[in-house]
């Protein structure tokens, strides 16, 4: 029951977290009208600003969750994470508010390096892709919650409400952490407790194994390749709904908290269920059902970015955050299972540092840029285009996907063989 109540409150610390992201998202509009900003600088705001500082605090915070205790270590990012919030709800000025979205970003760096290696080492390999789902269900919950909820508050309180509530509701679960969870033992769901008793191999050793996997170096390639497409997607998602169909924010929160939290939850666990059904008889064919939903969210997002229904959008956003969030579970459950176990802090940082520094921070960024490009020509649709454009980034992905499967069961057993050892 232990680790259910861990996995629990894992999950929940990542809806609240999300929340503050989708949070963002909602209130570029207002931002943007009070502060008098460019697309290009909404961009750098809601991407390139937390990204930058993600990446240059994930690798050491990945690395030390190798070597510490990461209940408390969590527990400390996060009452640190709270306070950045809430500062970041009295910022007064475009620059003020950036500073404390890179502030946000370093401390959120270590929160999913410690949360999926804690479920690593209480979930076994043939429930991973499962119980890793069950975290990122979060991601869709938060973003619902902050699309729906942060609309409401921002309408009826202003847009600097919502992030004193996801601060409160930070710290008060930093708190449950620390009285709550017990640290698991490293290795005990592979059989290998003795790992824990060992020193984690330095760096660069670390650093080496990884990329001697091909299929863990293909896995991350087309997990960036997906993340450019689908965050610019999420972060210019308001602003095309209020653009281009005339949606108020109310009505803008209620379409995406149900299409991409309704649905994202929803295919967060069908596919982190599918995942591990499917890995158990074959672990290629899981990296073919990723390479189907890669391709999923090249052509809903498509149609989410074209069509003139406000009706065909919310379907094709429906099955687009499905397919999104359906790679969350296999992608991370993977990473843990492709390296050794002290390993599996430091693999999940370099993944997520990928993702955001080169997915979430390009990926909105370049989709505000580009939309300012285009706007001499498409005027109010200008942000329809530059989504398309990022879009087709994700094709390459599924022949990666596809590549991956060729060396995933090799590279298990290398990785199962260095347990031993």
């Amino acid at each position: 029951m232990h680790r259910h109540l861990t996995l629990m409150l894992l999950t929940l610390i990542a809806t609240v977290q999300f929340f503050d992201r989708a949070l963002m998202v909602v209130v570029m509009e207002p931002v943007k009208q009070e502060f008098g900003l460019s697309d290009a600088q909404l961009g750098l705001l809601s991407g390139l600003s937390y990204a930058v500082a993600f990446a240059l605090a994930g690798i050491p915070l990945g690395w030390l969750a190798d070597r510490v205790n990461r209940k408390r270590l969590l527990s400390g990012l996060l009452l640190a994470w709270s306070a950045l919030v809430a500062a970041c709800g009295q910022s007064g000025s475009f620059l003020a508010l950036l500073s404390m979205r890179v502030g946000i970003g370093a401390a959120d760096a270590g929160g999913q390096p410690c949360s999926v290696s804690m479920i690593a080492d209480h979930y076994a390999r043939q429930h991973r892709a499962g119980a890793v789902a069950v975290l990122y269900a979060g991601v869709p919950l938060g973003m619902a919650g902050g699309f729906m909820g942060g609309a409401l508050l921002a309408a009826h309180y202003g847009w600097r409400s919502g992030f004193m509530v996801a601060a409160l509701l930070g710290a008060l679960l930093a708190l449950l952490l620390m009285l709550l969870v017990r640290e698991p033992v490293r290795g005990a769901s592979d059989g290998q407790h003795q790992v824990s008793a060992l020193p984690p191999p330095p760096l660069a050793v670390t650093l080496r194994f990884m990329r001697g996997q091909a299929s863990l170096m293909q896995l991350f390639a087309a997990s960036v390749l997906v993340t450019i497409s689908s965050s610019a997607v999420m972060s210019w998602i308001g602003s095309l709904l209020i653009r281009s169909h005339g949606l108020d924010l109310p009505s803008v929160g209620l379409l995406t908290a149900i299409c991409m939290g309704g649905f994202g939850a929803f295919g967060t666990l069908l596919f982190g269920w599918a995942s591990d059904r499917l890995g158990a008889a074959d672990m290629r064919r899981q990296l073919h059902l990723m390479a189907a939903l890669a391709l999923g969210v090249t052509l809903a997002g498509c149609v989410v970015a074209l069509a003139p229904s406000i009706i065909a959008v919310a379907l094709a956003l429906a099955v687009f955050a499905a397919c999104v969030a359906g790679l969350n579970g296999p992608t991370y459950a993977l990473s843990q299972s492709l390296v050794q176990l002290r390993m599996r802090g430091l693999s999940m940082s370099v993944l997520i540092v990928l993702l955001n520094l080169i997915g979430v921070g390009v990926g909105p960024t370049l989709a505000g840029v580009l939309s300012d490009s285009f706007a001499a020509q498409f005027g109010a649709a200008s942000v329809r285009w530059a989504m398309v454009s990022l879009l087709l980034i994700t094709l390459p992905a599924v022949l990666l996907f596809g590549r991956a499967a060729r060396t995933v069961r090799d590279d298990l057993e290398r990785a199962h063989a260095s347990h031993a050892r």
